[in-house]
């Protein structure tokens, strides 16, 4: 089912990290009480969105600690493990083996990256 009208269960951002060039004043609420998934692939995702995100009610199946190379092969292969109803970390692990693949760093590296959770 595709969730339209603010009804997404799963919500995916992939590209720059502009919070890292400005600051947001604006705090977002979560006014419908649903638990969201989110994917957030962008340097430093974690640190930058996860102050914004805390207080959403969301559960972060994939976010990145450092920096990094924010491409659709990635998402692809985390939406798939999402698709398929496997847990947070095995979105994880498939996202970060993608990547190391097309990246060619090493998976442990890749692991420290690609993060799940608070």
């Amino acid at each position: 089912m595709l969730g339209i009208g603010g009804n997404a269960t799963l919500l995916a951002y992939i590209g720059h990290d502009g919070l890292i060039d400005f600051q947001l004043s604006e705090r977002y609420l979560n006014t419908d009480k649903q638990k969201r998934d989110v994917i957030i692939l962008a340097c430093y995702s974690k640190r930058f969105f996860g102050p914004h995100l805390e207080k959403a009610n969301v559960n972060p199946l994939g976010w990145t600690t450092h920096l990094m190379c924010p491409e659709a092969y990635t998402l692809h292969d985390a939406i798939i493990g999402y698709v398929n109803g496997e847990s947070n970390e095995s979105i994880r692990e498939r996202a970060a083996a993608t990547y190391t693949q097309y990246q060619k760093y090493r998976l442990k590296a890749v692991k420290g990256l690609l993060v799940t959770g608070w």
